[in-house]
């Protein structure tokens, strides 16, 4: 009777401990699939990062590309026929020429020249805004309002409150970035308002931007070379972008750094 009893605990013993081991084998082949789903995510999150920081590049290239293209028009277009035509009328501008001739066409010479100067300038400006030179940020952004609203095309609502300093490349950045939303508005929804709130509290800047156009597409809010210009110049400074649903229209919310930290920007 007791060897009976024995047996039957050594039984289970042995039981419990091959069911111990079956349950520790369980654990360890979840633990390694574990391991591997958590390996396979970071590579597939690594190549879908590095993907889109090519994208980012890409369109950057792109847009560095079609503004070279467009000021090299500009230059060749306006500028360059321009001083070709004045060129011309210097040729004719001969000392033995009568005086109403000479002068008629030194004052045509003067308009070209004065056509000239303006055409350099408005290059200028496009590369680098006066105002945004001179008054910064919020009085830039102020202008393209005032611009938009003096058209009657649109209506722009503009309110600003920047504590604390913006570097001069962030300011640029911004005002770029701006300039392109109010483009696509322009363009493609079909708005007749457009609301913007810009804030800064010293270390970080935000844009709240709204339009009450046709809206976009999910498929379409990451494509386009628009919005990846976007983030191609909040990428550089840290900053995200964040489309908010809406029932009609267009809503983002913007956000970056005011200047370049040097231990994580680099």
């Amino acid at each position: 009777m007791r060897q009976a009893e024995e047996l039957n605990q050594i039984e289970l013993l042995i039981g419990a401990m091959l069911g111990m081991f079956v349950l520790a084998l369980g654990v360890i082949f979840f633990f390694l699939a574990y391991q591997r789903r958590i390996l396979r995510q970071q590579k597939e999150y690594q190549q879908k990062e590095q993907e889109y920081q090519r994208q980012l590049l890409r369109s950057n290239l792109l847009s560095q590309e079609k503004e070279r293209n467009r000021i090299g028009q500009d230059l060749h277009d306006e500028i360059g026929a321009l001083l070709t035509t004045s060129k011309l009328y210097f040729r004719h501008l001969a000392q033995d020429s009568s005086k109403k001739t000479f002068d008629d066409l030194k004052l045509r010479v003067f308009d070209l020249l004065e056509s000239t100067i303006a055409s350099v300038r408005r290059v200028s400006h496009d590369l680098r805004p006066v105002v945004l030179e001179n008054l910064g940020l919020e009085a830039a952004v102020a202008s393209i309002r005032d611009q938009l609203n003096i058209s009657g095309l649109i209506k722009v609502n503009f309110d600003c409150d920047l504590k604390g300093e913006v570097s001069r490349e962030y300011q640029l950045n911004w005002y770029r970035i701006i300039q392109e939303l109010v483009n696509n508005t322009i363009k493609h929804a079909n708005a007749d308002s457009i609301e913007l709130e810009l804030f800064g509290d010293g270390d970080k800047l935000s844009l709240k931007y709204a339009d009450n156009g046709v809206g976009m597409k999910e498929s379409d809010q990451r494509n386009g070379l628009g919005f990846s210009n976007i983030e191609s110049r909040l990428s550089l400074m840290n900053g995200e972008l964040v489309f908010n649903e809406t029932n009609s229209g267009l809503s983002l919310n913007l956000s970056s750094n005011t200047m370049k930290n040097l231990l994580t920007d680099e």
